[in-house]
């Protein structure tokens, strides 16, 4: 069966790729934790017999396989909500059991198999960081820290590109990636093939959310359990009500949205609380994530837009950027948003307070556009 499993492989981490898929994605994730059958895992005989097992029966599969082909693995026991108390030994503080594969550097890969979506390289984010043992074959074990995925890594990426009509009716493309925690909801979306009326369903809730009335066609997704695919997808957007007249301008509506509202509802919900008595969790403000949204439009000739101001809070709590400029007929619109790491005292609490007030400050949802004055008119 292995024969077959690796058939396409043509070099050691293609090898390793195609077992790890092979465990993660053809052996249903089943919990099992009645009796002994919550400590013991099944054979690997037993698990491909059934082809559906938990995490343990998993990880021992992949163990076995890897193995068989040469690739030093072990098993790694861990907690799945984190929290192990490393001063007291207690089986009952691990309740999950994923693989570490020893690379030639003498440094592990580790791969959880119960997370069919998760590439090789990564953990899925709640393991990140946490507690852990890889047990040895002699029952010695040794403790360790999972790697941490760089905030970078954990980006996700929305372009919306296209001309404005005269009637206020846009045009154009829509774009969207992910990479690292910020892939997971695109790859959910095309984990199976997309028929004829799913395809017509998301394009149109897609095209919708971007613009009142909009209608979406030429879908372009992905295999979204080829885990190394670019989670990507790709869409048209047709009449789209983007801007709405007023006189002798136009009203258009900003189809990316900023953090305003977020950022005010955290000062409240701050303030609120009163005295602060523990120290600031930098990570839980925005998370180890990067954003980037663009709106780039086309106007009418001569239409002109009343550019509102930049907006740039930068701090240990995190970055955001909004942009907004003209160039020509282009108008662009952009907002970068990237989180920090780390604990700071609480002392720091009214600076965290004022840095949301300035991300707070881009408010802006609407843009006026001015039409050309039009030939015998004041």
């Amino acid at each position: 069966m292995l024969d077959t499993v690796i058939a396409k492989a043509k070099t050691a981490d293609d090898t390793l790729r195609a077992v790890h898929r092979w465990v993660a994605q053809d052996f249903r994730y089943v919990s099992v934790s009645l009796g002994i059958g919550g400590y013991q895992p099944r054979t690997p005989a037993e698990m491909f017999a059934k082809k559906f097992g938990d995490c343990k029966d998993k990880a021992t599969m992949f163990v076995a396989a890897a193995r068989a082909l040469g690739i030093t693995a072990y098993p790694v026991l861990l907690s799945s909500g984190g929290g192990v108390d490393t001063t007291m030994a207690s089986i009952d503080q691990f309740n999950h059991e994923i693989a570490a594969v020893k690379r030639p550097d003498g440094k592990y890969l580790y791969l959880d198999l119960t997370s069919e979506l998760t590439p090789v390289g990564s953990l899925p984010y709640g393991e990140q960081g946490e507690f852990g043992i890889v047990v040895h074959d002699d029952g010695l074990t040794e403790q360790i820290r999972f790697p941490l995925d760089s905030i970078d890594r954990n980006a996700s990426e929305m372009h919306i590109v296209g001309e404005l009509g005269t009637d206020g009716r846009f045009n154009g493309r829509y774009l969207e990636t992910g990479t690292g925690t910020r892939q997971y909801p695109l790859r959910g979306m095309f984990t199976t093939p997309l028929d004829s009326t799913q395809k017509a369903n998301v394009s149109r809730a897609i095209a919708t959310g971007i613009f009142r009335g909009a209608s979406g066609d030429s879908l372009v997704g992905f295999e979204g359990k080829n885990l190394q695919a670019q989670p990507k997808d790709t869409l048209k957007v047709r009449n789209g009500m983007a801007s709405k007249r007023s006189g002798d301008t136009d009203i258009l509506s900003i189809p990316i949205g900023g953090l305003s509202g977020w950022a005010e509802n955290m000062v409240n919900n701050l303030e609120e609380r009163g005295e602060r008595h523990f120290p600031i969790e930098v990570a839980g403000i925005i998370g180890p994530i990067t954003t980037f949204s663009e709106f780039r439009v086309t106007l009418p000739e001569g239409w002109k837009a009343r550019v509102p101001q930049n907006v740039t809070a930068d701090g240990p709590f995190g970055l955001y950027e909004a942009k907004y400029a003209q160039n020509g007929r282009e108008l662009v619109v952009t907002r970068r948003l990237r989180g920090r790491t780390g604990v700071l005292p609480k002392e720091r609490i009214e600076d965290l307070k004022s840095w949301l007030r300035q991300v707070a400050t881009d408010d802006v949802r609407f843009i006026v556009l001015d039409r050309p004055a039009v030939a015998g008119t004041k």
